[in-house]
This record gives structure tokens, sequence and C-alpha cells, in this order.
């Protein structure tokens, strides 16, 4: 199978939301859980191995409470 690129880029602002694949927060994420799971940052990196299994690149987001976290395209949305 052909991998394809990231759909999303560094520098980009997205909302995030835990809500669709909470595993990969268990896998990445060394903070304890939060009260939400919806956060709005900035692309800062992205874990250029494409998970085949999952179909999907791994993003590190700037969330603006400053914290570093780690979403899966699917859990993103561009904001506009």
């Amino acid at each position: 199978m052909e991998s394809r690129g990231p759909i999303y880029k560094i520098g980009d602002f997205v909302v995030c939301d835990f809500e669709y694949l909470t595993f990969v927060r268990n896998f990445y994420d060394q903070n304890p859980l939060a009260d939400t799971s919806v956060y709005h940052g900035i692309i800062v990196d992205i874990d250029w191995s494409f998970y085949e299994y999952m179909e999907e690149y791994v993003y590190e987001i700037l969330c603006l409470d400053g914290e570093k976290r780690y979403f899966m395209e699917s859990e993103l949305m561009r904001v506009k």
C-alpha cells in the first residue's frame, strides 16, 4: 500500500478532539486526562511515520493552555 502525505502542515491552527481514538493519548501523552477532550492549538511537529494500520499521521500540537499534546489526523480539524 502506498502512503500519502499528511493532510495538515506545521503552523496550521486546529481544533483537536480526543474522543475519536483515546488510546493514542494514553500512548503518547504523559499528562493526566483533563476535564475536557477538546483543545485548540498550532501544529508544531508531524510524526512522518505513516501508520498503515491506522492510515493516519500523528501530530504534535501546542495547545492554547501551553501544553503539547499528540493527536491523530482524524482528531483534528483546521480552523478557518
